[in-house]
């Protein structure tokens, strides 16, 4: 369904006539980086390869690495390119049973002009502009009031998620020792800057002409702010999970950020952390939405872990502790993703960087079970088991004091697991 009639493919059979890989459709990969990213890779490794063979399938048969394929063709569901930090993760986690070249090539075909970033939320037709590429290349960010059918033209949001984008390439080309797409996709990724406005102190669109956009407001009670894809300025001004330590010199420090932050959740608490569905702008942090999926763990950057362990706790509890249909779904689950993230709170592990970095560190927060038993799939990594078990643990003990790993003692809220270097590559 990407040319100008349908055409029939088949998928790569073995010699026994079945699948090589089993072929996806889906349609919600933004905003995995914090969710399906993470828990997929250390649980099953197995289904991000096969997403990834899809992806690459899809590329070489309709030209570009999806953000989402259903019904055999594109959706150009949504923004950016969030395939950027899936392929990454997987790569840096050994995860590597596709063909990495034709992936990486077409990683590197969305980050410039024409490809999939170019392309607005839903902007089928040909030519796109809605994605702003040349401008974000040629001047640093993404601008507002851009031509485009497409929607969900919001020129902050495609800058924030295109430098971290930017750099998760930068993550996988380091490791495939390409060091000059290194060092251009790490420039990149600092063009988030572009957008801080020192005067509101926090990321400000921008025009088309350059300037500051008017009538600026953190929060509002619509849909979305102007600039900010179904969020606001308040959320999306965290959106930097690949320079914390650079954000938080924007804020003025850890102490401002760290003051920030729980001001940010003390607001958001009587509306148990998320916003009404339809009005992601209204609130200061939304658990019903992907872009804030991150904000309880932030406090681990700041110089404040207790407090990530604090808010990880109550959001897991209040948002997403009710297991009914009308209070354990908050707005999209969006296939699974809320999910995922429920349950890397209930096991206390997650990574802020969607674990593309090799040996990207876990955080840790303090599980709500005595014992968690993850089977390793042998194929990728070594060992049976990863096993995570608690003392004196309660509703009330939400707080980690100490913790051991493989019986030596471990006294960092960042934990290295494992050096992920997959066995089937």
């Amino acid at each position: 369904m990407t040319g100008d009639k349908p055409s029939i493919k088949q998928v790569a059979l073995d010699d026994k006539g079945k699948p090589v890989f089993p072929h996806y459709n889906f349609d919600a990969l933004w905003g995995s980086h914090w969710t399906l990213n993470v828990l997929w890779s250390m649980v099953y490794p197995e289904i991000m390869d096969g997403f990834c063979n899809t992806m690459v399938d899809v590329y070489k048969n309709g030209g570009l690495i999806p953000r989402g394929p259903s019904g055999g063709n594109y959706t150009y569901v949504m923004i950016g390119d969030p395939a950027a930090s899936f392929f990454a993760t997987a790569y840096n986690k050994g995860i590597r049973n596709y063909d990495v070249p034709s992936a990486y090539k077409g990683l590197l075909k969305n980050a410039y002009p024409g490809g999939i970033r170019d392309r607005a939320g839903y902007e089928h037709s040909n030519n796109p502009t809605g994605g702003g590429m040349t401008y974000y290349v040629e001047r640093g960010y993404v601008p507002e009031g851009l031509v485009g059918k497409g929607g969900h033209k919001d020129g902050a949001s495609m800058t924030l998620e295109y430098s971290y984008q930017d750099w998760c390439i930068a993550q996988m080309a380091k490791t495939m020792n390409k060091d000059k797409d290194y060092e251009y996709f790490m420039k990149r990724s600092q063009n988030y800057r572009n957008l801080w406005n020192p005067e509101t102190n926090l990321i400000h669109p921008r025009n088309i002409d350059g300037s500051w956009i008017n009538n600026f407001t953190p929060i509002a009670e619509q849909f979305n702010t102007i600039g900010f894809c179904e969020s606001n300025s308040a959320i999306y001004s965290n959106y930097v999970p690949h320079d914390l330590n650079g954000l938080i010199s924007l804020f003025g420090g850890k102490e401002k950020y760290t003051s920030f932050l729980t001001s940010s959740f003390e607001k958001a608490k009587d509306n148990r952390f998320v916003a009404p569905h339809g009005e992601h702008a209204k609130s200061w942090v939304d658990y019903e939405n992907q872009p804030s999926c991150q904000m309880a763990h932030l406090f681990n950057f700041s110089g404040a872990p207790w407090l990530t362990q604090k808010w990880v706790r109550e959001v897991k509890e209040v948002t997403f502790g009710d297991t009914t249909p009308y209070g354990g779904y908050n707005g999209d689950e969006d296939q699974g993703q809320m999910g995922a993230l429920g349950v890397l709170m209930a096991i206390g592990l997650f990574q802020m960087d969607g674990g593309v970095s090799l040996n990207s560190a876990y955080e840790i927060t303090a599980p709500i079970f005595d014992k968690i038993e993850i089977a390793l799939n042998s194929d990728y990594y070594p060992g049976k088991k990863f096993i995570i078990s608690t003392k004196n643990n309660s509703a009330e003990n939400m707080y980690v004091q100490s913790a051991k790993l493989n019986g030596g003692n471990w006294e960092n809220v960042f934990l290295t697991i494992m050096n992920f270097q997959g066995r089937k590559n």
